[in-house]
């Protein structure tokens, strides 16, 4: 985890919208220029915009770039979750 660039993240709770979608053309900018000045963690949830900053990060991250230049961590609510372990 040394090439994490830990000052600084891009979280995917909110992204530019349009038409109530999110606007691809200008996440993939802003992830374009979020890697271009050397960072590479992303955030993301499925519970962000209702799940579509998972399918945003899909089409303007990991279709377009190799998986060796980003960090990407996803959680999981605990609605997943129907009974305790451990």
């Amino acid at each position: 985890m040394d090439r994490i660039k830990k000052n600084f993240g891009f979280g995917c709770i909110r992204l530019p919208m349009k038409n109530g979608e999110v606007n691809t053309a200008e996440f993939s900018a802003m992830a374009d220029a979020f890697l271009d000045n050397r960072f590479s963690y992303f955030d993301t949830a499925h519970g962000y915009l209702g799940g579509k900053s998972e399918t945003a990060l899909i089409t303007c991250l990991t279709n377009r770039y190799p998986r060796d230049r980003y960090v990407l961590t996803n959680k999981l609510t605990n609605f997943y979750f129907k009974q305790e372990y451990g």
